[in-house]
């Protein structure tokens, strides 16, 4: 025993190669095995070849010292486990609040990644999805009209299609909404009339049928659909004889050919910027042929399309935006003079699916890793602590000769333990957070609603529970295992210098304060500037009722248009508890945007100036609660055959008319040679686009004046509920036409909820995370004062005993937690007036130093450092000292 006692001392101690330490290894079996031999009374010689010829030669030897290494050291890991487990268990407090802070963090940290996940990293449903682009025809002379908002006018896009050599396909698609009618039921669906290389230049195609093809894209042979995977399960219950079925759309009869798989939904409206696409907030269901008439294809000023294109291999994207620039360039001639200027922009399609919401979603995920931090902080101070009063312990294995390297396996073991469990509950957690989370889902974010636990998950959630188990178990063993034998023989094996960490526990405490500084600070902006938008007035009433409604084909004349209108907005009137009601090309916040050029007389007129026109109906400013400044509103005698009229907006007047009173004078839309216009009223400004841009100029021009398209929007002002509105409008209108749907029925507080929903999203997340930090901050400054006292109950009970008041003991440990904090507080601070630059572009009305924030973060983390320094404190200041002379 002894023998095998020296040989493991001296095999733990001495770093030898694997090699080195099997000859070793060999050698001691060898001198073992001769030792029986010389035992029976043979000679060393003779008992040293019968010990070789035993072990069966060098190489088997080896092979057996080996495999015995091997069961030995599974053995060893094993002991550890159990050791471990037993440790633990002697101690549940200590592994229930250790695992807890640890499944926190790791929980939190989880479900973010699984949203990151979702969003950034899931492959995207499509074939070779980093070969796919969308190609847009920017315009310099609309400097305030984002990039993405023109794709090439069909002809553009043809021209490319047959000169271009960069692409392997190209194809083009509009978004739309549809009425689908049935049994005297008409409901809106979401959809994209696309052409035929739509699905192969995708690489996407059905999972039952066939995709759309040439064939298909012609006019008189396009009454085809594919319907989605959810529309297939809610309408057609996932029937089997699918393709035998026809669909009725817009009034017309469209045969089924195929479904499309779960996950493909694509166009989305997150793919487009505000305005740029149909904004139909439905999502997509059916994709319908776009089958252009020649005369479509030959339009080269329409730039209504959408474009996307598949790069040939070894064609980078440098090399096709080169090639298209040089082809705009030469089309770009080919426009109308006043309708030039248009050039080339190739971007990556995953960049436009993502690259709006990539910077929120490292910003979440970095924020969450400081909470994950601060957990593994706090789970480093507990093992310190525990360390300490394991100080007989571990003196004694020590003493009895216990190895260091196996005494810091042995340690990490422990906290390898703690870090798996503390894993399984975090998966648990995440499960729940990501619950809460999806709930508060903005809509805006592609595929956060596809964000799940799944194995690339979970196995993210056990490499985090491993490096979180070596991050706070690591440095605690270290300084367990340096045990200065002679200073604990000397205390009689009560007391030892094993290394408290004290220091150490005070630097952890006082990082963590610094990184709950730094989370308080962010969240503090993002909430100050979350409380400045919804203070923002709107310019309209919360409470109107709107509606979306876009007609069919039938409805194909303007004559047909305007008396459709009429006759539903008679309907509407006639409901009881209507007050007024309106119809608006545009409606505010809803994403859809109508911009046109326009001339001002009297003032220096600029070549493609562009303002917001919308057209509505006479009631519409007064459905709306939208104010006049001055002068008067349409009436139902501005009409056809009478002068033209328009009514602009304060932004408008202040900007074009400047001191002159603008009611009386004239404008022309949309150039400088169409008729005048004379401005018969001005209105309060509105937030159309946005509530954190400033109102832009508007023009409203009347309805019975000029036309409305196909889609409009109806708003309306009535003392009936929401829900009574919605189900007396549809009666109405099933009466005028049952193949008509209305969609997006809410009131413009639904509305101005859903323009705020992103920023509510970051701003309740980054508040969520501060909060945790500084609860497993204040935590950790009350654990730290918590062992503080109990190590110095002797030193207090002594100080009290000379003399010593109870206030003063009191102030000692207050003292003591606020020097942590403020130390924690300086570094935080300087941390956060640089780290929060960042979010320069997420705040609103507020600066990334913003004096009121940095106030109170620090006086908020004072107030809670003084409830977590009272009860250490208390306890210090009520020690008995006659109690600790006896113990002592």
């Amino acid at each position: 025993m002894l023998s095998d006692l020296i040989y493991r001392l001296r095999t733990l101690f001495c770093r030898k190669s694997v090699e080195d330490e099997l000859q070793e290894e060999l050698q001691y079996h060898l001198e073992r095995e001769a030792e029986k031999y010389r035992k029976a009374g043979a000679t060393p010689e003779e008992a040293m070849r019968r010990a070789r010829l035993a072990l069966g030669g060098p190489e088997q030897a080896r092979q057996q010292c080996r495999e015995a290494r091997g069961t030995r050291l599974f053995d060893d890991l094993m002991q550890d486990l159990r050791y471990g487990l037993r440790t633990l268990g002697k101690s549940p407090g200590f592994a229930a609040v250790t695992i807890l802070t640890l499944a926190l963090g790791i929980g939190a940290c989880t479900a973010i990644f699984s949203v990151v996940n979702a969003v950034l990293i899931r492959s995207l449903p499509y074939g070779d999805v980093q070969r796919l682009v969308y190609l847009f025809t920017p315009n310099p002379h609309y400097a305030d009209v984002p990039v993405e908002a023109f794709g090439p006018s069909y002809a553009d896009f043809f021209d490319l299609q047959r000169q271009g050599h960069s692409f392997a396909s190209m194809a083009t698609f509009e978004q739309a909404s549809f009425s689908s009618a049935s049994q005297n039921t008409a409901v809106r669906v979401g959809g994209a009339r696309v052409d035929g290389n739509f699905f192969f230049t995708l690489q996407s195609f059905p999972e039952v049928g066939r995709a759309i093809g040439p064939e298909d894209d012609r006019p008189g042979h396009n009454n085809v659909v594919i319907i989605s995977h959810a529309l297939w399960q809610s309408m057609f219950a996932g029937s089997t004889q699918i393709l035998t079925k026809s669909l009725r759309l817009n009034g017309g009869l469209y045969q089924i050919i195929g479904v499309m798989p779960p996950e493909f939904g694509y166009p989305h409206d997150t793919d487009f910027p505000p305005g740029a696409g149909a904004g139909n907030g439905t999502g997509t269901d059916v994709w319908v042929p776009l089958a252009l008439s020649p005369q479509q294809k030959a339009a080269r000023d329409d730039m209504t399309g959408n474009a996307i294109a598949r790069l040939k291999p070894g064609v980078s994207i440098r090399e096709a935006q080169a090639e298209m620039s040089t082809l705009m360039a030469r089309l770009d001639l080919l426009h109308q003079a006043e309708m030039r200027g248009w050039g080339a922009f190739v971007k990556p399609f995953r960049d436009s699916a993502v690259g709006s919401v990539r910077t929120l979603m490292w910003l979440l995920l970095g924020a969450v890793s400081l909470v994950l931090c601060i957990a593994s902080g706090n789970a480093a101070n507990l093992l310190l602590a525990r360390a300490a009063a394991r100080t007989h312990e571990l003196g004694v294995r020590a003493t009895l000769g216990a190895a260091k390297g196996r005494m810091i396996r042995q340690m990490l073991t422990e906290s390898l333990l703690l870090g798996l469990a503390g894993g399984l509950v975090g998966i648990v957690l995440a499960y729940v957070f990501l619950r809460g989370l999806l709930r508060l889902n903005p809509g805006d974010i592609p595929r956060l609603n596809e964000a799940s636990i799944d194995a690339r998950a979970l196995c993210f959630t056990l490499l985090v529970a491993v490096l979180t188990s070596v991050l706070f178990g690591i440095l605690p063993a270290f300084i367990a295992a340096r045990i200065n034998l002679v200073e604990f023989l000397k205390a009689g094996g009560n007391r030892g210098s094993v290394g408290t960490g004290n220091r150490l526990r005070s630097s952890l405490v006082i990082g963590e304060i610094a990184l709950v500084v730094i989370l308080l600070a962010g969240a503090g902006l993002l909430l100050h500037s979350y409380v400045n938008i919804e203070s923002v007035q709107t310019g309209f009433s919360s409470s109107t009722v709107s509606m979306n409604i876009r007609l069919d084909a039938q409805y194909a004349s303007r004559d047909q248009r305007l008396a459709f209108y009429r006759s539903l907005l008679g309907k509407i009137q006639s409901i009881p508890g209507t007050e007024s009601a309106g119809v608006i090309s545009a409606l505010p916040l809803s994403g859809s945007e109508s911009l046109s050029s326009f001339w001002v007389d009297g003032y220096a007129n600029q070549k493609d100036q562009l303002v917001n026109g919308r057209t509505i109906t006479p009631q519409y400013f007064f459905a709306m609660g939208i104010p006049f400044v001055k002068g008067r509103s349409f009436t139902d005698e501005d009409g056809e055959g009478h002068p033209l009229v328009v009514i602009i907006n304060q932004a408008f007047a202040e900007k074009y008319f400047g001191n002159r009173d603008p009611v009386g004078l004239g404008m022309r839309t949309p150039g400088p040679h169409d008729p005048l216009k004379t401005v018969i009223g001005v209105v309060g400004n509105v937030h159309h686009t946005s509530l954190e841009a400033a109102a832009p100029p508007e023009v409203y021009e009347p309805l019975w004046q000029t036309d409305i398209g196909q889609g409009a929007f109806v708003a309306i002002r009535s003392s009936l509920p929401p829900e009574n509105i919605a189900t007396s409008v549809r009666a109405a209108l099933r009466i005028i036409d049952p193949n008509l749907a209305f969609a997006g029925i809410q009131t413009m507080g639904d509305l101005i909820s859903q323009a705020t929903a992103h920023r509510r999203f970051q701003t309740t997340l980054l508040t969520a995370f501060a909060g945790t930090a500084m609860l497993l901050g204040m935590v950790g400054i009350y654990g730290l004062l918590a062992y503080s006292v109990k190590q110095r109950t002797a030193e207090i009970g002594v100080r009290i005993a000379l003399g010593a008041s109870r206030g003063r003991v009191l102030g000692m440990i207050l003292r003591q937690g606020f020097q942590l904090t403020v130390a924690g507080l300086l570094l935080g601070l300087a941390g956060a007036l640089a780290l929060t630059r960042v979010l320069v572009s997420s705040l609103y009305g507020v600066s990334a130093v913003d004096p009121a924030t940095f106030a109170v973060v620090p006086t908020l983390l004072l107030l809670v450092t003084l409830a977590a320094c009272l009860i250490p404190a208390r306890r210090a200041a009520n020690v008995d000292p006659m109690r600790t002379l006896r113990d002592e």
